[in-house]
């Protein structure tokens, strides 16, 4: 059976996409991932067929940095709907040429959703936020009066956007269409717990996750960081996090926090920083997390599926720093696992706050026990075989059909 699986979005979207692919082949299956062209080397890592769907490597950072920025979540929602339909019209000719090629497309939410139903092809959903699983009415009203109103902010946000543009590609509409058959949440049932309205077309897998390249060995200068002293902090805000604007403001806030906490730190940087680093601090660029994590303590982070999930896994503390959307709601969630600390927003993060931050997961050995506990839990799921066998499941029944 030959796959495309479409994603659009940061790396931490589309790593998710390459593990899928990488267990489907093993599996016997022919799947090509199709992304943005600033993502190939990473296919290319880990020996996934692709297929280029263009862009340059600045591609999607301007609209995330607006984001971030927003005043609101509502404001957020407009201007990530925007991102999103952005690379749909602009990927749509390229889809619609490759969806018929395939048996079936797995894509990004409803990435290549309108391309797959337009080509007659099966098409399973991946979602990263448990809030777009699909819902039902019930006997609960308080439910039901919730879903309402989500309904009613989806079909202003994304409704009758994406309606027109199925329209203008000769698509079906979406009230006759079957897909998806499936929706998955790449993400452990020890974090997410499926709601009473959820309809049971989702399903939650547990975390997807990319091993370290075998051949991965670390640089001399973070090996010799690593050992010369105490096991350090690490730092990461992910892909699309930094800016130039910001890059500099941020790093004094890390920077104050550690060295009054009186840490050592490894922070990646995406940007690149002029200013002197201190001998407690050492910056990369690039890093497999599945080998840093054995090496430091505790994780602050901006609370990303990807992210979280690999902390998460390694069974380490957190201090949440979000910066926009569902990582408001990640960070809340392990704040409520007792595995984190309370949630630290971007715009509220200083250096003296930081500092509290690092001394609270120190002092603390019932959050680090908890984060060890629910780590060791984590790493006896197997994600990517359990939604490839769901997938297998609903592709059988509709052959059967």
């Amino acid at each position: 059976m030959k796959i495309l699986l479409p994603v659009i979005g940061v790396r931490g979207d589309v790593q998710l996409f390459i593990a899928l692919a990488k267990a489907l082949n093993d599996k016997g299956y022919e799947a090509t991932v199709a992304l943005n062209q600033k993502f190939v080397k990473l296919a290319e890592l880990y020996g996934v067929n692709y297929y280029s769907l263009g862009g340059e490597v600045e591609d999607g950072v301007n609209e995330m940095q607006e984001i971030i920025r927003a005043k609101n979540n509502l404001e957020a929602a407009k201007l990530g709907t925007d991102f999103f339909f952005q690379g749909v019209r602009e990927h749509t000719k390229t889809l619609q040429e490759l969806c018929p090629l395939y048996d079936l497309i797995i894509g990004y939410g409803s990435f290549g959703l309108a391309e797959a139903d337009k080509a007659h092809k099966p098409f399973i959903s991946v979602v990263i936020d448990p809030t777009l699983a699909e819902k039902k009415f019930s006997k609960n009203m308080r439910l039901n009066m919730g879903l309402i109103v989500e309904k009613i902010a989806l079909y202003f946000l994304m409704g009758r956007k994406y309606e027109q543009f199925r329209q203008e590609i000769a698509a079906p509409s979406s009230s006759k269409s079957s897909n998806p058959p499936l929706i998955i949440l790449p993400m452990s049932p020890e974090v997410v717990k499926p709601s009473r309205n959820w309809t049971k077309k989702n399903v939650i897998s547990g975390y997807w996750y990319l091993e370290s390249p075998l051949n991965y060995s670390p640089p001399e200068d973070l090996q010799e960081f690593i050992e010369d002293g105490k096991k350090p902090v690490f730092i990461s805000f992910g892909s699309a996090a930094w800016s130039e604007e910001d890059n500099s403001a941020l790093m004094k806030i890390l920077l104050e926090g550690l060295q009054k906490a009186g840490e050592r730190a490894i922070i990646l940087n995406t940007e690149n920083y002029s200013n002197k680093i201190p001998e407690n601090v050492h910056l990369v660029q690039e890093i497999p997390y599945s080998w840093l994590l054995d090496h430091v303590w505790c994780v602050i982070h901006h609370c990303g599926l990807g992210t979280t999930a690999e902390v998460l896994k390694a069974g380490l503390p957190s201090i949440p720093v979000p910066f926009m959307v569902d990582q408001f709601a990640w960070a809340s969630r392990i704040h409520s696992l007792g595995v984190a600390t309370h949630p630290i927003p971007r715009k509220k993060l200083t250096g003296e706050k930081l500092s509290k931050a690092i001394t609270e997961i120190r002092d603390n050995s019932l959050v680090r026990e908890n984060a060890k506990n629910l780590g060791y839990k984590i790493r006896q799921e197997n994600g990517l075989k359990s939604a490839v066998t769901a997938m297998e499941s609903i592709v059988t029944s509709q052959v059967e059909e």
